[in-house]
């Protein structure tokens, strides 16, 4: 491959990066009481809240990832008895639709990334 289509794919991958880090900054900011508040029964997300707390935005943001993460694999967090099921089937749809996607995107292109770069240097 070029330089230039290597730039690209790159260039791409970092910009759903920050995209996603934006929409997770703006959640964290907007709606981590809402998020917290809808889960209260969680004992998961009342641990990180307690922990997470003091961290400023930081902290906001840390709590916003768990919550979308805990949202994504609710089997396991439940299995673990960290996790209330009526909290996970009564969360807010609209939340719930910004809030995964952007998360998964996160992790996703976080993950292309860091293989991409291992793929070119490999093929160098």
């Amino acid at each position: 491959m070029s330089a230039v289509a290597l730039t690209i794919i790159a260039s791409i991958l970092l910009a759903c990066m920050a995209i996603s880090v934006c929409v997770m900054v703006y959640l964290a900011c907007r709606s981590i009481e809402a998020i917290e508040k809808a889960l209260a029964k969680c004992k998961y997300i009342q641990s990180n809240r307690e922990n997470f707390s003091a961290a400023g935005l930081v902290g906001k943001l840390m709590r916003t990832c768990l919550a979308a993460n805990m949202l994504m694999i609710p089997g396991l967090f439940v299995r673990k008895g960290v996790a209330d099921v009526s909290d996970l089937e009564n969360f807010p749809r609209p939340i719930k639709r910004v809030l995964l996607p952007s998360w998964m995107g996160l992790v996703v292109s976080t993950t292309l990334f860091f293989a991409f770069n291992w793929l070119v240097g490999v093929l160098k």
